[in-house]
């Protein structure tokens, strides 16, 4: 069986990390944020485009009315 290596950077572990976005300016961060953003809608973006599951949806639909005031049907 093989020797398993703990990685820092590994899931579920809990140190810090860094982008190194520690030193940019203001304008510099979010400039780097847009950027990150624009190449995640390039990635995903026809997953968005896609239609939702039924589960999806039923999932959804919960989530919309735990989230409505009660009162809200007596309008």
């Amino acid at each position: 069986m093989p020797k398993r290596h703990h990685h820092p950077h590994a899931a579920g572990s809990h140190g810090n990390w860094s982008i190194g976005s520690n030193n940019l300016t203001a304008a510099g961060r979010s400039e780097l944020l847009k950027d990150l953003g624009r190449q995640l809608q390039q990635s995903y973006g026809d997953v968005l485009k896609e239609p939702a599951t039924d589960r999806i949806k039923q999932l959804l639909e919960k989530l919309e009315r735990s989230q409505r005031p009660e009162d809200e049907g007596s309008l």
